[in-house]
């Protein structure tokens, strides 16, 4: 993740959100963020697939079954 923790994507407030993925977006990191909760997602042990489904989720991503 580009300098990023699970931990402080988050603590992103709902109101700081629209910023983070505009800035993210922007610099063209967003995919590079998502693409390392994903990796988390299939090769972490199972508190980092629940925090990385959650920073997920908390970006906007939501799951399809």
């Amino acid at each position: 993740m580009p300098n990023l923790t699970i931990q402080e994507i988050l603590s992103i407030t709902p109101e700081e959100m629209p910023d983070f993925i505009r800035r993210h977006t922007s610099t063209r990191t967003l995919s590079r963020v998502v693409k390392s909760l994903n990796r988390t997602l299939i090769e972490g042990d199972e508190a980092a697939r629940d925090m990385a489904a959650s920073a997920l989720r908390h970006l906007g991503f939501h799951e399809t079954n």
